[in-house]
């Protein structure tokens, strides 16, 4: 299993949530993908505005054969919902460990 994490500055959180959320449009659309296992938000107590998103997929080859066959609508999402945060950092994908 992978996890693709992403922090997050926002600035109207009840909209973020509902775009970056467990089933929000971002997890609606990976819903389409073989090997997407969900989405998990979460807030920091300490900064209300600041997020993490854990994106999980069953592998890498997972993810990357659903970006590379909807790579246009990916990108065209990733533009209509840049609006919704301040900024966005991605920390990595990072892998289970057996």
């Amino acid at each position: 299993m992978i996890a693709l994490v992403f922090s997050y500055e926002v600035h109207d959180a009840p909209e973020f949530e509902r775009v970056y959320g467990t089933d929000g449009e971002w997890a609606e659309f990976f819903r389409q993908g073989r090997g997407y296992i969900g989405t998990e938000l979460l807030r920091d107590v300490d900064a209300p505005g600041r997020y993490l998103v854990i994106d999980r997929w069953e592998s890498a080859d997972a993810y990357n054969a659903f970006v590379g066959e909807r790579r246009e609508e990916y990108m065209g999402r990733v533009d209509a919902t840049r609006f919704h945060y301040d900024s966005e950092l991605r920390f990595g994908t990072f892998e289970t460990l057996l």
